[in-house]
């Protein structure tokens, strides 16, 4: 499962994303994980990109992983076997400080949990505008 990022469905397909704000106005880029016509390779191995403006895509979402650790909101931001990465999203620094969190910039506060006591683990996509 996919912890965080940017989709769009293109053409009846949903591809990993990356959104550009440009002059023009919003281009994605979608990402595919093996050689297809018109999509060219970043490296030799890949990732294969291709760009097309936002309005050609059906919808361009962000997506977020989320879920509850010991009583507090969380944003699932990466993953490892039988752990997750988790970013305290409850708001209260002392609340996210006295849980284990440590601060890695200004407002954010994350911590490694074990994957087993996340708690009610949903995605939540949001429409991006473009």
């Amino acid at each position: 499962m996919r912890t965080a990022g940017y989709r769009a469905r293109w053409r009846g397909e949903e591809w990993r994303a990356a959104p550009e704000q440009r002059g023009d106005g919003l281009w994605v880029w979608l990402v595919a994980d093996r050689p297809l016509e018109d999509f060219t390779p970043l490296t030799d191995d890949g990732p294969w990109v291709h760009e097309v403006p936002a309005a050609a895509c059906d919808a361009v979402v962000v997506v977020r992983q989320l879920g509850t650790w010991r009583g507090h909101d969380v944003l699932v931001v990466d993953e490892r076997p039988g752990d997750l990465l988790v970013e305290f999203a409850g708001g209260s620094v002392l609340e996210a400080r006295a849980a284990g969190f440590e601060r890695v910039a200004r407002g954010v506060h994350r911590r490694w949990v074990p994957a087993e006591e996340l708690r009610g683990r949903r995605e939540e996509q949001v429409l991006v505008d473009g």
